[in-house]
């Protein structure tokens, strides 16, 4: 069991870092370097964000395996998980709101609380306090994004179900990424009927301009 948590997690942290020094964005049509370096300066902001808080998850993991398998108790009281639990949920409820494009994340960090309180009310103190710790790191995360989207001078939200983002500003360009619903994202510059988006995760592409709204 330990071996396969920690294996898990350390592939997903390997993947990020993997994806954050090697994954170079698809090169999007009709961009300045400028832009280019200002997107790729925020996605690998993103992606550092992710692998430290994977890191974090693993590091945490370990320890609550070696106190497990030593026999030890740890630290934490029912008191310290209770508060814990209950200080994360008041913060994720406080930032959920502002970033509706991140819902799948939402929803791990109230997956997470919610296998904390089981866990607690099973007498399981550290697994408790360990399942809060993994869904306040992403509530942070999500906090430092809505953070960061509100330093944007100007910015546009995607409407409807989702966009297509592409490469170059033709429907017939290749998709890079499709955006979610209410993504915010920062118009570099205009080509016709399209703009070229910066996205929260420095995503870069071309979206029609009917599918994104003032904000």
């Amino acid at each position: 069991m330990r071996n396969r948590v920690a294996c898990c997690l350390g592939l997903a942290a390997c993947s990020l870092l993997f994806a954050c020094q090697h994954g170079s964005m698809p090169a999007a049509g009709g961009f300045d370097l400028e832009i280019y370096r200002r997107a790729e300066a925020e996605r690998l902001e993103y992606f550092e964000r992710e692998v430290e808080r994977l890191r974090a998850d693993l590091a945490q993991a370990e320890e609550s395996l070696v106190a497990m398998e030593s026999g030890l108790r740890g630290f934490q009281s029912r008191a310290d998980a209770v508060s814990l639990i209950a200080e994360v949920r008041i913060a994720l409820e406080r930032v959920s709101p502002s970033v509706p494009w991140r819902s799948e994340q939402v929803e791990e960090a109230r997956a997470k609380l919610a296998e904390a309180s089981r866990q607690l009310q099973a007498g399981h103190v550290g697994s408790a306090v360990f399942f809060a710790s993994r869904a306040r790191r992403i509530t942070d995360n999500l906090r430092l994004e809505v953070e960061q989207v509100a330093t944007w001078a100007d910015k546009r939200l995607v409407v409807g179900k989702q966009a297509e983002m592409r490469a170059g500003p033709s429907p017939d360009s290749l998709v890079v990424d499709s955006l979610a619903a209410h993504t915010p994202v920062f118009p570099e510059r205009k080509d016709r009927d399209w703009t070229l988006v910066r996205t929260p995760s420095g995503r870069i592409g071309w979206v029609h301009a009917s599918l994104l709204a003032p904000r």
